[in-house]
């Protein structure tokens, strides 16, 4: 446990213990330099955190990729999860109509969570964002369930 102070997200709160071991990032990883931008609400939240673990931002923000990393199925789920929140109405009926097609072809069930990660994997080689090559992938696939 590394937190020094009481830590609230949303309705948690970790209690924070004075004793607890202090991170130091040399011991955490090699150091690389990675560029990430944040909106404000974002940062504010990564501060409140690295405030309560007594570290720098840059340190808490390291401990949250690294969790990430190493936790795969937590990282998705967060993914796929604020993916579907961007999607408008009609586009998420659209992805569960697609989503049962897909299920009902293959007689096996076939997850939102699935068919976002398959999308998310097309993306690597372009220049859209997750959420533009959801939309394009939406339209291109309710064209064949019509």
């Amino acid at each position: 446990m590394y937190f020094k102070r009481d830590y609230r997200n949303d309705n948690t709160i970790f209690r924070g213990d004075l004793e607890a071991e202090v991170i130091q990032k040399r011991n955490i990883i090699q150091k690389e330099r990675l560029h990430l931008r944040f909106k404000a609400w974002e940062h504010e939240r990564i501060s409140a955190l690295a405030y309560s673990m007594d570290c720098s931002v840059s340190l808490a923000t390291t401990m949250l990729l690294i969790a990430g990393i190493r936790n795969r199925d937590v990282f998705t789920q967060m993914v796929d999860s604020e993916v579907i929140r961007l999607l408008d109405p009609g586009r998420l009926k659209s992805l569960k109509m697609i989503q049962k097609y897909i299920s009902k072809l293959n007689d096996e069930h076939i997850s939102l969570n699935s068919l976002i990660s398959y999308v998310a994997y097309e993306v690597v080689d372009t220049t859209k964002t997750l959420h533009e090559k959801l939309n394009l992938w939406i339209d291109d696939n309710i064209k064949n369930i019509d």
